[in-house]
């Protein structure tokens, strides 16, 4: 990797550790570039503000997500199999990133995430859309709001990780997670 780009990682990763631990204001540029070993400078190479820094993180881990959410749904054969594969995704997922989902709860409706970046993070999951939309035309999937639906998936989603992700032993953990998936189901489903 280029020393750019290792400089410019090392920006968002140190960025995304102050952020989920001290939130906005607590998280002074200043402390982002000591920490990251880089410049106050360096790191307005890359970022002009702090709002540019939180948009390109907000919209790498929407896309990671999203890239994490979407696996190995089209080898599911039934809506009910693929939103369950989805949910899956979501929480194996979560809990491999206690950070990212973290700093997304933080700032999923924050005002210093910009519009576009907002959009275009909501783009990546254009395929929970189609899915669920497909899954209320077959009339599997409850006939409601789209977006109030993928709210509630989004909030159920995290909920289970953040419960999931305290329990210790591993059986416990898979049981909860089914259990949970089957509950947020058992809400969708028409």
């Amino acid at each position: 990797m280029r020393e750019k780009n290792i400089k410019k990682e090392a920006i968002l990763n140190t960025a995304l550790v102050l952020f989920s631990e001290r939130g906005f204001f607590g998280t002074p540029t200043s402390l982002i570039s000591r920490e990251a070993g880089v410049a106050t400078g360096t790191l307005f190479f890359y970022f002009m503000t702090k709002e540019d820094l939180i948009d390109e993180l907000y919209r790498r881990i929407k896309a990671e997500a999203a890239a994490a959410m979407c696996r190995g749904i089209r080898s599911e054969k039934t809506i009910k199999a693929k939103i369950h594969r989805v949910g899956h995704n979501a929480v194996v997922w979560g809990m491999m990133n206690p950070l990212k989902v973290k700093f997304m709860d933080q700032f999923a409706h924050s005002p210093f995430v910009s519009t576009s970046a907002q959009e275009e993070g909501v783009s990546n999951f254009i395929f929970l859309q189609d899915l669920v939309l497909e899954g209320i035309s077959e009339g599997i999937v409850r006939n409601i709001d789209p977006p109030l639906l993928f709210c509630m998936l989004a909030s159920s989603f995290s909920g289970l990780v953040n419960y999931a992700s305290f329990l210790q032993d591993p059986g416990k953990r898979a049981k909860m997670v089914e259990e949970g998936l089957a509950y947020i189901w058992n809400g969708i489903k028409a």
